[in-house]
């Protein structure tokens, strides 16, 4: 049985783009790593969701972890705050973006969903001003961190707290700041409702004013003057990646919400210095931290968020300087152990030429001694629709990963007393005593 590295180049998919003469970010960068990998390997293209479904980076994840979305996922708020090391008891979290708003009658229009990418001291003081808040009438608490960028989360804390509330985030720039309504008719998630819209409204009086957008105005920079929250969520059991499908699970990220779903689903998780989930990344720390977690470790997740930043950026030319980065740091994958499978792909597509993600599908390939082998030369999107391993969803990204690695157990054998996909461990077996 072989070893897995699972490599996530996050937002990896796209489409031809005009500034690259028409070709894909993949199609256009020199990535002869990768590239060698396809000539020896296998390729395929995974809807991560279902065809035509954009994934959230929290839904892709768990699918392609093979877990069923309808069930499992509690919403992305509480991947955001497992990734900072808080675990919540009760009440409920959302994903945050500090936004840039104006005014427009009675209503907040979206101007920039990001702020301008607001970062560093800026962020860190304007997420302290607005953290702390007591809500109606002390009931509730809100506590606001930031993470990333633009990015943090809200917890709202007290008792009767529901995560059944809509967004406030519209996803799309030009349009207004949307009202938190219940999702259903439940005193809880009225509750919430009323507590989020009275933060929404006293944060957004606070960071208006702040001295801190104030100078950013005078510098011509876009105001982080509100926080859009969604996802919200709960709580909740979900079974670990190890007792599903038989492995002993690493996780290599630096992004909060990736090293919060390892965590929810049992990973370890290791983060290398100089690993930023930005462009800048340290990507060959990422994989040679990974090799070495090999040794202990049978399965390691490696997550690469800059390809997604560079889509969302709509930027095609550091897209390509991104995948060429992170083909550099997998040299030392071109000659694998004869122990190890390496499959690479992604979370959803991003297509730079719309800035955000779709529902294309995305390609993968599994590398590694004594696989099958296609007529794939390169590493894109034209190859990989072609290549060996079909198309598939991602749900069944697990039970290919098993069948490569030579793991997965004949259906209708039943050696444990759930349904198992896995050969199972020899500990994990009841021997017959005589």
């Amino acid at each position: 049985m072989k070893k897995v590295m699972l490599i996530i180049l996050d937002g990896l998919g796209d489409r031809p783009h005009p500034y690259l003469k028409h070709l894909t970010p993949l199609q256009a960068a020199e990535i002869p790593n990768m590239d060698y990998m396809a000539s020896k390997g296998i390729l395929g293209m995974q809807y991560p969701i279902a065809p035509g479904v954009p994934p959230g980076s929290d839904t892709g994840h768990l699918s392609l972890f093979g877990y069923d979305l309808e069930r499992d996922y509690p919403g992305r708020g509480i991947f955001e705050a497992l990734g900072e090391g808080i675990e919540l008891d009760e009440g409920v979290a959302f994903r945050a973006n500090f936004a840039t708003v104006s005014e427009r009658g009675e209503e907040l229009i979206v101007e920039d969903r990001r702020a301008g990418r607001i970062s560093g001291h800026d962020a860190e003081a304007l997420a302290s001003t607005i953290s702390g808040m007591s809500l109606l009438d002390g009931d509730v608490e809100a506590e606001f961190v930031h993470t990333l960028e633009h990015r943090g989360f809200l917890i709202l804390r007290g008792r009767q707290l529901s995560s059944q509330v809509t967004d406030v985030d519209p996803h799309e720039e030009g349009y207004p700041v949307l009202e938190p309504l219940p999702m259903v008719a439940d005193e809880r998630a009225e509750r919430t409702a009323r507590a989020l819209k009275e933060f929404l409204a006293r944060s957004y009086v606070l960071l208006r004013d702040h001295e801190i957008n104030r100078r950013r105005m005078n510098e011509d920079k876009p105001p982080a003057n509100f926080v859009l929250p969604r996802g919200a969520s709960e709580p909740i059991e979900i079974e670990r990646f190890g007792d599903r499908w038989g492995f002993k699970p690493a996780a290599v990220a630096a992004g909060p919400m990736y090293k919060g779903i390892a965590r929810a689903l049992g990973f370890e998780v290791y983060q290398p210095e100089g690993a930023t989930g930005l462009p800048d990344s340290n990507f060959r720390g990422k994989i040679k931290e990974a090799l070495n977690l090999l040794d202990y470790f049978d399965f390691v997740y490696v997550h690469m968020k800059g390809t997604d930043v560079a889509s969302h950026r709509m930027d095609p030319s550091l897209k390509v300087k991104v995948l060429e980065r992170i083909d550099l740091a997998l040299e030392d994958l071109i000659d694998p152990p004869e122990d190890l499978l390496v499959v690479i792909t992604g979370d959803h597509a991003t297509p730079c030429t719309i800035g955000k993600h779709s529902g294309d599908p995305v390609p993968v390939m599994f590398y590694g001694s004594g696989l099958p082998r296609d007529d794939s030369t390169n590493f894109h999107e034209l190859d990989a629709s072609m290549g060996g391993a079909g198309w598939f969803s991602g749900k069944d990204m697990m039970k290919l990963i098993l069948n490569y690695s030579n793991r997965s157990l004949e259906y209708g054998l039943r050696p444990l007393p759930k349904r198992t996909w896995y050969i199972p461990r020899r500990e994990d077996l009841t021997p017959l005593r005589i």
